[in-house]
């Protein structure tokens, strides 16, 4: 008999499954003309980049408890992109279930225009926890 957590493990697996077809899918390629991937990459709970495309870089804001995302060229406004997150593995449902939301910084461009990634708890508190993300061109 498989248990809530056994399901919800694979779900959480199948997911991530779906979420990288759905970006292959819009984006063909990573290297097709055209292409509308701006950036992508995986980020660590401390905000280092563990792997990604050569132009983002990364870092954890602990006064804030947000995640930022600088992409190298790239004024980010999120009505101007398609940006998908999820956390990385399994933490534990629901104590440690985490809600992912992404925003540009409030800055307009005017000297940074970058990401926001915020990754909270059921209780609606900032957490830190390992996570991947796609921005694409709309």
């Amino acid at each position: 008999m498989k248990t809530f957590a056994t399901t919800h493990k694979h779900f959480v697996s199948v997911s991530s499954a779906l979420l990288l077809a759905m970006v292959l899918c819009v984006t063909s390629s990573a290297f097709a003309a055209g292409n509308p991937l701006v950036a992508s990459g995986s980020v660590s709970f401390d905000g280092t980049l563990q792997t990604g495309t050569a132009n983002i870089t990364t870092s954890y804001n602990s006064a804030t408890g947000l995640y930022q995302i600088h992409i190298n060229g790239v004024c980010f406004i999120r009505t101007n992109y398609t940006a998908l997150a999820t956390v990385s593995g399994f933490n534990g449902f629901p104590a440690g279930a985490l809600f992912v939301n992404t925003d540009d910084d409030g800055d307009f461009c005017k000297t940074t225009g970058d990401m926001i990634v915020g990754l909270r708890d059921v209780n609606g508190s900032l957490q830190k926890a390992d996570f991947q993300f796609v921005v694409i061109q709309k």
